[in-house]
């Protein structure tokens, strides 16, 4: 049998291939062809294409370049492929395709015409595409992914560059396990010692890498929709969905991917350096942020620990760094010796500014070996600053890092550091009132924000807020309470308002429970208002900041104008 599939039906929701049709009018133009540059061919069935495969029936796949049938040779089942153009797959492409050998690439068999029309005869895919598919990480890892590096390799050792790699453009084999990758209808070559190429060309968008956009094609490219590719494969959805090609050039060139929950770090950390943008060091094997093709992903596959270009780290899930010994452990994980440091912070501090951190990562990473120098110097030069400097330096080693992190004490989140200092001043505990003043006096949660949320422009707004408070609060001389209640609520999401031992989670409630302590005794009730509403006219903290909190600022407003 020949290595057989189907074109699948989920072909026909698949995202074209935009074809650069300008080239093939030029073309025609200059060697006298007046048929339209897109013309499909009607072959009835039991036609003869190139001298012996027997048509069988037309495949009802939508195409863009051209129409599939299904052919029989020798009791085998093949796959004709009529371009609708003349100008269509490139001969210099045709000619190093059939020197291709590998199970990874579909085998092009032979070539033809029919009606002046090119054919290209390849393998029938009877399990189909992986268009519309999902597989999980594991799927990913084990076949998928070394599939189609290898396939890569051996298009780019031919001397060709595919440009249009995506779900659709990968098939299924028999076996229903490897994949093979088709379509050439836009690929080029590229001949002698050159490693990129400038053209114009086709191109679909959504997969395409950002040099491409300016017609700037290599290795890269190819690898850049790799990427893209195992986002769909993985999510189902592209990143990029919905957006405008001039949109999309601008936004892949500063945005990075956003990735969902469920995707592992290990897998967030391959497709970010598939598809990392800037391709200027793309010939410089020493500088780690570089865009990795195939020797990269054959490392990282293999087990080897690589450096994640633009993000200063090794491989999260992989444990990518030497030993460094610390308080006692052999740490690894990037993100743990963050974390062993920012649980540890003066003995953490001293590693950093007595130049060991540097020295440790001059063997493995020479970025974030700039970073500690950095460091050192802003400590030398910036007196009564090392916490802070510290404090930066913590979330550029680990830019994953989620955590907030101040002076040994962690939280899992801002949220969770929100529900500390809620349940403290619930408890009437005033011991971290200290904490909290640093936190606000040198910022951080502006900091936190735009380093760990740089797209939330509510929470940034709400970070600023909370420090225009703290420093208003500090100029005039008044109780900080108010300003930790407004960073407790904020920050924790925390909706309920603690009144007397009651838990109110409403202004409905709030009046129901004022009722009833009106109905109970009247003075109590005095009390209750006095409590929450001082001579003065003066909000009880808790309670102005939780109206806030449930989106009352209005109402508040309104109340302190009825009062002048």
């Amino acid at each position: 049998m020949a290595n057989e599939t189907v074109i699948n039906p989920q072909l026909q929701n698949s995202t074209p291939t935009a074809i650069n049709n300008d080239i093939i009018e030029q073309y025609n133009r200059q060697n006298g062809i007046t048929t339209p540059a897109n013309q499909s061919q009607t072959i009835s069935e039991n036609e003869i294409i190139c001298d012996k495969y027997i048509v069988v029936r037309q495949l009802e796949v939508t195409s863009g370049e051209a129409d599939l049938y299904l052919c029989k040779y020798e009791d085998e089942e093949y796959v004709a492929k009529v371009y609708k153009r003349q100008m269509a797959i490139k001969q210099e492409v045709i000619d190093k395709l059939l020197t291709i050998d590998s199970p990874y690439v579909a085998k092009l068999y032979e070539t033809g015409e029919y009606n002046g029309f090119p054919v290209e005869i390849l393998p029938y895919y009877y399990n189909g595409s992986l268009q519309g598919k999902q597989f999980n990480e594991d799927k990913l890892l084990k076949t998928i992914i070394p599939n189609i590096n290898e396939g890569l390799k051996a298009l780019h050792d031919a001397g060709i560059i595919h440009k249009d790699l995506k779900p659709s453009n990968i098939m299924l084999n028999d076996d229903g396990e490897t994949v093979s990758i088709i379509d050439f209808g836009i690929s080029s070559a590229i001949e002698g010692d050159n490693t990129i190429l400038v053209t114009k060309t086709g191109m679909t968008f959504e997969y395409s890498a950002p040099e491409t956009f300016k017609g700037i094609y290599y290795e890269g490219s190819d690898y850049y929709s790799f990427g893209i590719t195992l986002f769909e494969l993985f999510c189902g959805y592209v990143p990029y969905a919905n957006m405008q090609p001039e949109e999309l050039e601008q936004y892949i060139l500063v945005q990075k991917l956003n990735y969902p929950d469920d995707m592992s770090p290990l897998l967030q950390d391959f497709i970010s350096a598939l598809t990392y943008p800037d391709i200027t060091s793309r010939n410089n094997k020493e500088n780690p942020n570089r865009r990795w093709t195939y020797d990269e992903v054959n490392r990282w596959l293999n087990g080897e620990n690589l450096v994640i270009p633009g993000e200063g780290i090794g491989n999260v899930g992989k444990g990518a760094l030497p030993a460094f010994e610390f308080m006692g452990e052999e740490i690894t994980d990037p993100s743990r010796l963050v974390k062993a440091f920012a649980e540890n912070w003066q003995e953490g501090m001293k590693q950093v500014f007595r130049g060991n951190v540097t020295s440790y990562f001059r063997t493995c990473n020479q970025e974030i070996m700039r970073k500690c120098q950095a460091a050192e110097e802003e400590a030398r030069t910036e007196n009564g600053k090392d916490d802070i400097i510290y404090w930066k330096l913590l979330y550029q080693i680990d830019p994953k890092l989620k955590g907030f992190y101040w002076k040994g004490q962690t939280f899992e989140s801002i949220a969770a550091f929100g529900r500390d200092v809620l349940d403290r001043l619930w408890d009437k505990d005033e011991s971290q009132f200290p904490y909290y003043a640093s936190v606000l006096s040198e910022k951080l949660l502006s900091a936190y924000v735009n380093l760990t949320q740089p797209k939330n422009e509510k929470l940034k707004k709400a970070a600023a807020a909370i420090e225009d408070s703290y420093e208003l609060e500090l100029l005039n001389g008044t109780d900080m309470k108010r300003t930790y209640f407004l960073m407790a609520y904020t920050l924790s999401g925390q909706k309920l308002l603690l009144l007397n031992g009651e838990q109110i989670r409403t202004v409905g409630e709030l009046y129901n429970y004022m009722r009833s302590v009106y109905d109970e005794s009247y003075d109590k009730f005095v009390t209750l208002c006095h409590k929450l509403v001082d001579y003065d006219g003066n909000l009880d903290f808790q309670l102005e900041t939780w109206l806030i909190a449930i989106g009352k600022q209005n109402e508040i407003d309104k109340w302190r104008d009825s009062l002048n």
